[in-house]
């Protein structure tokens, strides 16, 4: 049986089991907002002034979604929306001091499940593992966008 027939070896079954098993770590640990609200935080904690559209865009749902998404984070005192300097039908998100104490604590969570998560790896095997998850994550944007080039840089033929 090859690794990609067994779950137990097959990447794309491991990253998915590992980032659901973080997910549930993470719930276990932070409670008040719902995963996409945690998301939306985090997003905009690196992406001030981002309008509706982009967070959509990285949250990967519709922007209607993150429409009201966006009014309930507004609601909760976390977020607010500003006009746009440069499109007037357009709003731009940021996040209100209330959100940094909530930020804190998802990064402080986030790091003890990584600690815990990276377990019995020496320091030279924990960044030898982000590198090689860069590296796929760079070679699967390049696929996600249409490049068909091999590693050498050479195209190959799409199917």
């Amino acid at each position: 049986m090859s690794t990609n027939q067994n779950p137990e070896r097959s990447t794309g079954f491991l990253l998915r089991d590992n980032s659901r098993f973080m997910k549930v770590a993470f719930n276990e640990r932070v409670s008040g907002l719902t995963q996409a609200q945690w998301g939306a935080l985090a997003h905009l904690s690196r992406h001030q002034g981002l309008n509706q559209v982009g967070l959509a865009d990285l949250l990967e749902v519709q922007p209607i979604t993150v429409a009201r998404l966006i009014d309930k984070l507004v609601a909760l005192g976390l977020v607010e929306r500003r006009p746009d300097p440069n499109d007037r039908r357009a709003q731009q998100l940021f996040l209100t001091g209330n959100a940094q104490p909530l930020l804190d604590q998802m990064w402080e969570a986030g790091d003890e499940i990584l600690d815990e998560a990276y377990a019995g790896f020496s320091e030279e095997e924990r960044t030898t593992f982000i590198d090689m998850l860069v590296r796929m994550r760079g070679n699967l944007a390049r696929l996600a966008q249409g490049d068909t080039r091999n590693r050498n840089g050479a195209l190959r033929k799409a199917s």
